[in-house]
């Protein structure tokens, strides 16, 4: 039975994310790595054919259908394979809600900013702006999980797995957790559920990203 394709890196939450909601909605899957210290014009050929953007990840599926970016993997996932999602039409919209959140707050702060602190450095003045935003992003997400378990309740969804995807590295950017307990205490809960990895046991080998890269 042919297996959906993940083009990802090891060091890209974004890829984590889709890779974690695969385990844990059961499906196996198989991985490509993508060098993203070469431009996007340089990668292999069969990533660009797929790749609308050049950019990582791609979920390649089982019938052949190349889909792109990160939260728009995990909602064609979830509507494919009927995991992960809202219970209810407007549960299903309040998950994607939650995607948008992620993708235009939280993917544009801590991402960065650990960036910025691990691989390349990108200055005092964006650091600041990021690290701003950032303790603005964990306030919110610590006050959606101070009453439940996951983010749209008592289980988890592709919301989860999209918000938590980088969450696992703040320590590599020398964030601490403590201000936002209610964030711990979910990734705890996120450790715990079957099919769980972390990052670097879950996505294969890349080639390191070098000083200097800006992906």
């Amino acid at each position: 039975m042919t297996r959906p394709i993940l083009y990802s890196h090891r060091e890209s939450g974004h890829s984590y994310k889709v890779a974690l909601a695969l385990s844990l909605m059961g499906v196996p899957f198989e991985q490509r790595a993508v060098d993203l210290n070469l431009p996007r014009e340089q990668r292999p050929e069969d990533f660009r054919r797929v790749s609308l953007f050049g950019e990582v990840p791609v979920l390649v599926d089982e019938d052949g259908l190349a889909v792109c970016q990160s939260n728009a993997i995990l909602d064609h996932l979830a509507r494919r394979h009927g995991r992960l999602d809202g219970a209810t039409p407007a549960e299903r919209t309040r998950v994607r809600e939650w995607l948008a959140w992620e993708a235009n707050r939280l993917a544009m702060s801590f991402p960065h900013l650990r960036f910025s602190r691990r691989f390349t450095p990108a200055g005092q003045a964006l650091e600041a702006y990021w690290s701003a935003r950032m303790q603005a992003d964990f306030d919110r997400l610590d006050l959606a999980l101070r009453e439940r378990d996951f983010l749209l309740g008592g289980a988890p969804t592709i919301a989860d797995a999209s918000c938590c995807g980088y969450l696992f590295w703040t320590d590599q950017a020398g964030v601490d957790l403590a201000p936002w307990p209610a964030i711990v205490q979910w990734l705890a809960r996120i450790r715990s559920l079957p099919g769980w990895q972390a990052p670097y046991d879950l996505l294969i080998a890349s080639p390191p990203i070098a000083a200097g890269t800006r992906t």
